[in-house]
């Protein structure tokens, strides 16, 4: 294994710029910063902007001009920066955590309730998910975190233990989650039984789990429209949650207009048990998309993978 990789410079100097974000006293003074940070990455990423343009365009046809398609790609920079920094929040952030305002969170309660375990399914490029689970922390919630092998602290990279640095990366980023999370389980690259008995050993313990909705790391998949492309969504979650009974509750955390961030938990995902797995799967991936799509009509700027739709992509996000 080499030392360093020329991209690690970059992620390094991400890790120290949050860093020094984190000493700034003032919430206000912070935004300022990161709203800079993003207006510069948007600026200097002109084939991430045509793709992002691309992609809006053929989700929403003529429902934006270019000005207004300009404005929602600008907010999707901001949106992953703001995440970025979220991950690593001030005194004064973590104090404001309890005022955030948590929509539904009778839904996680009843289903804790029945004793089986929660499965919370976040997105991996709509709102804020270091949020949403930095506001439950607040609220006394234990939450296992589920990331793909590909997950760089937010960034997606297509090896992320590519070289020794890269590790030191890794283990940083990932220092930072577990202050509000209690653990972080990589999904194997393989159809790991082993992997699927931990899974299902914590649900018993009706703890809870945060994974990916829209997630396409996985062995089976289904092809399901989503933002005008037929894409392709990885079904293991809704097999895991027929074995074990837990219930899947969609989670997102969004900017409303006053800028004001709010959790809002829905309602379980309806499986259909009578359906065969296969059209378990489509229904139960295809609740949640439907979802997520009624989010992203509403807020698209809050939206940050624009760039990521399609056969071909940019894995290193941001």
């Amino acid at each position: 294994m080499i030392p360093i990789k020329v991209k690690d410079l970059y992620f390094l100097s991400v890790i120290v710029t949050i860093k020094l974000a984190n000493q700034i006293g003032s919430p206000l003074v912070k935004e300022r910063f990161v709203e800079a940070i993003a207006s510069a990455a948007n600026r200097f990423s002109k084939n991430k902007r045509q793709q992002m343009e691309s992609n809006l365009y053929r989700a929403f046809a003529d429902r934006f001009n270019p000005e207004q398609r300009r404005k929602v790609i600008k907010g999707a920079f901001y949106e992953f920066w703001r995440t970025m920094f979220s991950l690593l929040p001030s005194r004064a952030e973590k104090a404001a955590l309890g005022e955030i305002e948590v929509k539904g969170i009778e839904h996680l309660r009843t289903a804790l309730k029945n004793g089986k375990g929660v499965i919370l399914w976040e997105s991996n490029g709509f709102g804020s998910r270091v949020v949403a689970k930095q506001v439950l922390h607040a609220r006394g919630y234990f939450l296992h975190q589920v990331h793909g092998k590909n997950n760089l602290g937010g960034f997606l990279v297509n090896d992320s233990t590519a070289s020794w640095v890269r590790r030191w990366i890794k283990r940083t980023f990932n220092s930072w989650e577990t202050e509000f999370i209690s653990e972080i389980i990589e999904l194997p690259e393989t159809n790991s039984l082993a992997f699927t008995r931990v899974l299902s050993r914590l649900l018993s313990r009706n703890a809870i789990l945060c994974i990916s909705g829209d997630g396409k790391t996985g062995n089976k998949f289904v092809r399901l429209h989503f933002l005008g492309r037929t894409e392709s969504f990885a079904t293991g979650i809704v097999s895991l949650s027929m074995i074990s009974g837990a219930a899947i509750l969609p989670m997102f955390c969004v900017r409303g207009r006053n800028r004001q961030r709010s959790v809002v938990i829905e309602r379980s995902i309806d499986l259909q048990v009578n359906r065969d797995r296969q059209r378990r799967s489509e229904n139960g991936i295809g609740q949640y998309l439907k979802l997520l799509e009624g989010y992203i009509c509403r807020y698209p700027e809050q939206y940050r993978n624009w760039h990521l739709m399609g056969p071909a992509n940019n894995l290193l996000s941001y």
